[in-house]
């Protein structure tokens, strides 16, 4: 059997037409011109063999299958892309109801503000008889102690009154703490500390996961930081 000609082959020349559709209208878009280029080098190979007698009776189906796979993939991308945009409004919208609220978030930092009193939390990876958690300044001076006694593993909190080891009211800024955790056997109990303070403002960041400014904190933090709200 003699090759046709793709200009006499309706089903060849729909595939190359719409094909070059595709590459004159992406131009310059890095990512559909690797599929566009598939798409013509496709094309060419089926213009160049009789689409009833193929090399091996499975080529013609294998290269059709290609043809779905690619379309597949793009038609996937773009709906992971809008995903993604509606994730990402989702995530400010959530961002903007904890202005004005405490948030516990990955870090050990404290925000002593003008209430007097700050609040922190952390976790344990086992339980412990005695808790200990150590406020210190921002010169890294312990200014008080407040003892937890026993807990049991798990996320904790505590409230610290804003005060010294002596009762005397500190001015407010930022502090940090550290936890001392000891089992029944005197051996160290891990722990991750959690910082806390007041949302004052979100930034959105474009289309990326939003961070909230805490109060007495310099670095924003990211929304995915925020471990509860309080």
């Amino acid at each position: 059997m003699t090759t046709s000609p793709i200009g006499s082959n309706p089903f060849l020349a729909s595939l190359q037409n719409s094909s070059s559709s595709s590459s004159s209208g992406a131009s310059g878009a890095g990512a559909l011109g690797s599929a566009n280029t598939f798409y013509n080098l496709l094309v060419t190979q089926l213009t160049n063999q009789d689409p009833l007698n193929p090399m091996s009776n499975t080529d013609l189906s294998a290269q059709l299958a290609q043809f779905s796979t690619a379309s597949g993939v793009q038609a996937m991308q773009q709906s992971l892309a809008t995903l993604t945009a509606q994730l990402a409004q989702s995530q400010s919208l959530q961002a903007a109801s904890l202005v004005g609220r405490n948030v516990v978030f990955d870090n050990n930092s404290l925000s002593l503000g003008s209430s007097g009193s700050a609040a922190g939390g952390f976790t344990l990876g086992g339980a412990a008889q005695k808790v200990a958690v150590q406020i210190n300044n921002a010169a890294g001076q312990v200014v008080d102690t407040l003892n937890l006694g026993a807990l049991p593993a798990g996320v904790q909190s505590f409230t610290w009154n804003g005060t010294d080891a002596s009762g005397t009211p500190l001015a407010a800024g930022s502090y940090s703490f550290n936890v001392q955790a000891l089992d029944a056997s005197g051996a160290a109990v891990a722990s991750t500390p959690f910082g806390s303070g007041q949302v004052v403002s979100v930034m959105l960041n474009g289309g990326s996961s939003p961070s909230l400014q805490i109060q007495g904190q310099s670095v924003p933090v990211p929304l995915s930081s925020v471990q509860g709200v309080m």
